[in-house]
C-alpha cells in the first residue's frame, strides 16, 4: 500500500494508526540530513535562535521521532535557545491516563534538545475529542518568559475552554493578566504572544465566534508598539496577515508539524504546502531568529513550506 494514503489527506484519523507503535528507527535519512545543512546555510549566525512548531498531533504510526531527530540535528549544528510548541501535542482522544503519558514523553523529547520548552495549550490538548470525558486542563494556561540579554518577552496565553458554550477564545483572567505584563515589562522590552488560537475569527474555519476577542484586542492595540507579532497554530497552514488597525504588528500563524496535506478549512490565502512521507516535505516547522534591537523576526522552515520574515512591522515570504 503507497505510504502516502487517504488519511494525509484528511482530518479522519486511520483506524490502526493510534493506539500501538510500529515504525522503526532506520538511522537519520539522507533527505533529513540535506536538510539540516540547507537550513543551516540560511540561518543568520549572530542572532540567538529558537525552535518553533505547531500541531504536532502525536500518534505512534506517525513521524514524530524523525521530527525529533531532525531537531536534535539542527541544534547540534546551530546552538538554539529553547523550544516554542504551539500547541495539539496529541490528538485528544485517548484515556486521561494514555493522554498523559504521551504528553509526557513528547515533552520528554522536547527537553532532550534544549530544557527551555515553553508549550501553549491547544484545543486538542484538552483531550474532550469525540465525546471524551476525560477532559484534561493546563497546569499553566498562561505564563511569560523573559529573556534579558536580548531585551524580549515571550507572552503565552490559553484560547480554549470545551466547557463553555464558546469553547475558542479567551477567559477574562487571561485578559486582565496579559493587560499587567505589559504593564509591568521593562521599558526597552518587546513582546512576541504565542497563542494556539488566531485573535480573529476571519483568521480561522472552526468557529464563528471567539470568546472575549473584543478584549484581547483592546488590550494588544493598546500595547502595539511593543508587540513584534502574535504567533499562532491551530491552523494547519502558513498564513501572514499585515492588516490589524493598528498597523503596528503581524497575526502569523504556523503550519502542522503533522505530516499533512490539504486545503479544507482555511483562512483566505493561506499556504498549504505539499507534504510527502518519506522525503524532506514529510516535517514543517521553523527556526525563529529574533534582531529587538531592529525588530526583525526570521522564520527559517525545514521541510515543507517558505521562510518568512517580520520587517517594518510587517510580515512577508522570503
Amino acid at each position: 500500500m503507497d505510504k502516502n494514503s487517504r488519511w494525509i489527506y484528511t482530518y479522519d484519523y486511520a483506524p490502526d494508526s493510534v493506539w500501538e507503535p510500529w515504525r522503526e528507527s532506520e538511522g537519520v535519512p539522507d533527505w533529513m540530513n540535506a536538510e539540516v545543512d540547507n537550513v543551516v546555510r540560511r540561518l543568520k549566525p549572530d542572532l540567538p535562535a529558537w525552535l518553533l512548531l505547531a500541531d504536532s498531533h502525536f500518534t505512534y504510526h506517525g513521524t514524530w521521532d524523525d521530527t525529533v531527530a531532525a531537531m536534535k540535528n539542527l541544534e547540534e549544528r546551530s546552538p538554539i535557545s529553547g523550544i516554542v510548541h504551539l500547541g495539539d501535542l496529541t490528538d485528544g482522544l485517548l484515556p486521561e491516563r494514555d493522554t498523559r503519558k504521551i504528553t509526557a514523553q513528547v515533552i520528554s523529547d522536547l527537553e532532550s534538545i534544549s530544557p527551555n520548552v515553553y508549550l501553549v495549550p491547544g484545543n486538542h490538548d484538552y483531550n474532550y475529542f469525540r465525546g471524551n470525558p476525560d477532559i484534561c486542563y493546563p497546569d499553566r494556561p498562561q505564563y511569560y518568559v523573559d529573556i534579558p540579554n536580548q531585551g524580549l518577552r515571550f507572552i503565552f496565553i490559553d484560547s480554549f475552554d470545551p466547557k463553555e458554550p464558546v469553547r475558542y477564545g479567551f477567559t477574562d483572567y487571561c485578559t486582565h493578566w496579559l493587560e499587567s505584563v505589559f504593564r509591568m515589562m521593562p521599558e526597552n522590552y518587546l513582546a512576541i504572544v504565542f497563542s494556539h488560537l488566531t485573535p480573529l475569527v476571519r483568521l480561522q474555519a472552526w468557529t464563528d465566534n471567539i470568546r472575549n476577542r473584543e478584549k484581547l484586542i483592546t488590550v494588544l492595540d493598546r500595547y502595539a508598539g511593543r508587540i513584534l507579532a502574535f504567533i499562532n497554530g491551530h491552523n494547519h497552514c502558513d498564513h501572514l496577515f499585515n492588516d490589524l488597525k493598528n498597523g503596528k504588528f503581524p497575526i502569523i500563524s504556523v503550519n502542522c508539524a503533522k505530516c499533512e496535506y490539504f486545503t479544507e478549512h482555511k483562512p483566505e490565502r493561506a499556504m498549504v504546502p505539499y507534504r510527502r512521507l518519506g522525503d524532506r516535505t514529510q516535517e514543517s516547522f521553523d527556526v525563529m531568529q529574533v534582531d529587538g534591537r531592529s525588530k526583525e523576526i526570521y522564520f527559517t522552515r525545514f521541510g515543507a513550506g517558505r521562510d518568512r520574515m517580520v520587517v517594518n512591522h510587517k510580515a512577508a515570504w522570503v
